[in-house]
């Protein structure tokens, strides 16, 4: 009796240890996700999570520059997960030593432009930058009627286009961001800036996030935006009148998921990434997202089929988007203060 008292107290004791030495691993709180992509479709994904494996969730819907801020100059902790959001966001918080490393499984089926090396983040989904034209708005303006639809980000510069184009922020913006970003690593810093300089001079407003152009295209506010492909095709999707058109050496993201060193449910965590990474997860998002799989031999939806992914700038790196993003973010302000 003695004999089986003492292995119960040894027991015990080394349960306690491993809670010390791991805390957060498991957790009856739930698991709280910063998403930097639409609500509606992060309930869809989350749902689905919730169902397979018991885990309640918590969503905080975030833009690219919000999450940024938030993560990294205000320190926020008790965060677990970041989801989504273009990948120069999730080199940011790997830079700073806020990631764990976590390969996903399948991650090894995702190709190495669309991750992490180390294994600090990986991706779930890419869509390209594209102009997006109100075909109803344009075909009812007296001055742009006979214009051909805009193929350039130079297009956008027409004088018939003067308040009528609107892009997203650079500071606020992961969209924003990728637009400057992409055209620095182009063109080098100082016509990159000139030219999306150019284009704010050129819009109605600069919007807070990528989804809000999309949304005050659909709405008809403006007659065309520059954003991700994904947030106007689900416009299209839902009856709008949308053109959507790549433009030359347009930049592109890769929509991560990276798990946060100070969050509270590490097990869980792991849980999701492996989750986003699944064929049936990765299949649901592309259908209700509009953005291409990172997986090989997953389907696009329809939409997608006929975009040309030869056009995007083949030399896009992430790494350095974030390396740079302070420094070209003060020409920008210098610029535009």
């Amino acid at each position: 009796m003695k004999k089986k008292g003492l292995i119960v107290v040894l027991i015990a004791l080394t349960v306690a240890v491993i809670v010390m030495l791991y805390p957060g691993q498991q957790s009856s709180q739930p698991l709280k996700v910063y998403v930097i992509f639409q609500e509606d479709e992060s309930r869809i994904l989350l749902e689905k999570f919730k169902k397979e494996t018991g885990v309640s969730y918590e969503v905080i819907r975030m833009s690219g520059g919000e999450a940024s801020y938030h993560l990294l100059t205000m320190n926020k902790t008790g965060i677990d997960v970041v989801l989504g959001g273009p990948a120069d966001l999730h080199e940011q918080l790997k830079n700073s030593g806020k990631l764990i490393r976590y390969s996903p499984r399948l991650s090894d089926q995702v190709p190495d432009k669309y991750k992490d090396r180390q294994g600090y983040w990986t991706g779930m989904y890419m869509g390209p930058l594209a102009i997006g034209v109100n075909e109803q708005v344009w075909k009812q303006d007296p001055l742009l009627a006979d214009l051909p639809l805009p193929e350039r980000y130079e297009d956008l510069l027409r004088p018939e286009l003067k308040g009528k184009i609107e892009i997203p922020d650079p500071e606020t913006s992961g969209t924003g961001y990728t637009l400057l970003a992409s055209l620095a690593q182009e063109r080098g810093e100082d016509q990159a800036i000139a030219l999306v300089h150019a284009l704010k001079e050129q819009s109605a407003t600069t919007t807070f996030s990528g989804i809000s152009s999309a949304q005050r295209l659909a709405q008809g506010e403006v007659a065309a935006v520059v954003s991700f492909m994904g947030d106007q095709l689900r416009f299209r999707n839902s009856g709008y009148a949308i053109h959507s058109e790549v433009p030359p050496q347009a930049g592109w993201e890769i929509g991560a998921v990276s798990i946060l060193k100070n969050g509270n449910n590490k097990a869980a965590a792991r849980k999701l990434a492996d989750f986003v990474l699944s064929r049936s997860a990765q299949t649901d998002y592309m259908n209700s997202a509009f953005s291409f799989p990172v997986l090989p031999n997953i389907q696009v939806h329809p939409l997608l089929t006929s975009v040309n992914l030869e056009l995007l700038l083949p030399t896009y790196r992430f790494d350095m988007a974030a390396e740079h993003r302070e420094q070209l973010l003060a020409k920008w302000r210098k610029e535009n203060g």
